[in-house]
């Protein structure tokens, strides 16, 4: 074989890889794009003062399928949002104690994220089922929350485990017992409670009703 058809050879090689790269993160970015549920988007700061709450239905969003579940893309759900949490160490803004968790965002009963003001952390409560006569729940802490600063979280749910990002970085993992309960397209998904508001502020929320992969991660 001589010189110029290695080269050839070589060159093709490079071009397939070059091509191959490209059509998988184009497919990447198509799933993340076709499957995304917007909240609170387009970079516009919803602040979560005493009075706030809004609720999602999710058959008005999504009106191409009837359930939330996609199809070989895995059981489960991911939670992205940019959140600005301020530093306020007394109870005199709030409603109610500071000394109890803020719902920020619920899926009826299970996801439910929330705040605590005093203990600083962000909170995950959700429901599993060891047995098939009735459910548990469990809250899963995530501590050391950021202050006074943006910060863009994730929070993804896949089967039995759960994984929590901070600006790109992979910060806890959790394995629960059995597969976690997550509700499908006829459920509501509300944000914040009246009167029980975490007092700080968020943008770009959006909803992906599957487990992001971690190259996904870095497209949203």
């Amino acid at each position: 074989m001589n010189q110029q058809i290695m080269y050839l050879i070589i060159i093709i090689i490079c071009l397939l890889i070059v091509y191959m790269l490209y059509y998988y993160i184009n497919s990447i970015q198509s799933n993340t794009n076709l499957y995304k549920i917007p909240l609170l988007t387009n970079d516009i700061e919803t602040e979560f003062t005493e009075d706030y709450t809004n609720t999602f239905i999710m058959s008005s969003l999504i009106t191409s399928r009837d359930t939330l579940y996609i199809p070989k893309l895995g059981y489960g759900l991911t939670f992205v949002w940019e959140m600005y949490i301020p530093s306020i160490n007394s109870n005199e803004k709030w409603q109610h104690s500071y000394n109890i968790v803020k719902p920020i965002i619920s899926m009826n009963d299970s996801p439910v994220i929330a705040y605590h003001p005093k203990k600083n952390y962000l909170s995950l409560n959700i429901k599993y089922r060891n047995n098939p006569f009735y459910a548990q729940y469990t809250e899963v802490k995530f501590n050391d929350i950021k202050l006074q600063k943006w910060s863009k979280y994730i929070i993804i749910i896949e089967n039995r485990n759960i994984k929590f990002y901070i600006d790109g970085v992979l910060t806890s993992t959790k394995v629960m017992p059995s597969v976690i309960v997550t509700y499908d397209i006829n459920s509501e998904i509300v944000l914040g409670q009246k009167n029980n508001n975490f007092l700080g502020k968020i943008k770009n929320l959006t909803l992906y009703p599957y487990p992001l992969t971690y190259n996904e991660i870095n497209s949203v």
